[in-house]
């Protein structure tokens, strides 16, 4: 379930190194499944301690009915926390969706962007870009006021966005949607993908510069996954001088 890497990159500011970053997606919640794993994924992140924690879109499946049980589950993180909407979240009910974050103690991002603080004084532009599949996206005020130089970190549910957000220079784009194929097949699976315009199915690419994460998401549509398994993702920020073998860099 845990997923731990080290993202570098010549865009992260060395006050920033050492970040970590704990990214949750696609979780799904349906009615009739008692979220009994989340809970569990709640206390693994609790016990990671991150600096914060980002969830990117798709909280339900096709009714807002099981979203209590996600506010409860939500609530018990105990780092800062942060969330764009998805898809589903748009077909089922968005203001649902987003009254049952809000009561969880989670910051929704609509097309805007939070400058963080970190414990050590350093500055985070983190951008939540809402969801573009259903034309609810706005980058260009998500980034408005944000400086050429800030670091940034940037939510968006559906990782084609990437083809767009590298522009405003983020050192990282966060998306999911793709749950890594659902059901995966070394070579199937990622021509299917392609010919649908979905190049990026799980884990990093490099899009003009910019680190994009694609998680594999927690949930599932469907209940049902093969050899794409569900992920909690821990990304530890790392500036250029940090740089590390076998680590991603930009």
């Amino acid at each position: 379930m845990l997923a731990e890497h080290e993202v570098v990159s010549h865009r992260i500011s060395a006050e920033l190194d050492g970040l970590r970053i704990v990214h949750l997606s696609d979780i799904h919640v349906r009615a009739g499944v008692r979220p009994r794993r989340l809970h569990r994924a709640v206390e693994l992140i609790n016990a990671l301690r991150p600096d914060l924690v980002v969830l990117t879109g798709d909280y339900v499946c096709h009714s807002p009915r099981p979203l209590p049980w996600l506010t409860e589950a939500l609530a018990e993180l105990d780092a800062p926390k942060y969330a764009t909407l998805g898809n589903h979240d748009h077909w089922t009910c968005a203001r649902s969706v987003r009254s049952a974050l809000d009561r969880a103690g989670v910051d929704v991002l609509t097309n805007e962007h939070r400058r963080l603080h970190t414990a050590q004084g350093a500055l985070l532009h983190l951008v939540g870009v809402d969801d573009s599949i259903t034309r609810n996206d706005d980058a260009e005020a998500a980034f408005r006021g944000v400086p050429e130089n800030a670091t940034t970190v940037v939510l968006s549910h559906a990782p084609q966005s990437a083809d767009f957000l590298h522009r405003f220079a983020p050192a990282l784009i966060l998306s999911g949607h793709t749950h890594g194929g659902q059901f995966f097949f070394r070579r199937l699976t990622p021509y299917l993908w392609r010919r649908m315009g979905m190049p990026y199915i799980a884990g990093f690419y490099e899009v003009s510069g910019a680190q994009l994460y694609v998680s594999r998401g927690f949930g599932g549509s469907v209940p049902v996954r093969f050899r794409a398994p569900a992920e909690v993702a821990l990304l530890t920020l790392r500036s250029t001088g940090a740089a590390c073998p076998g680590t991603a860099a930009a």
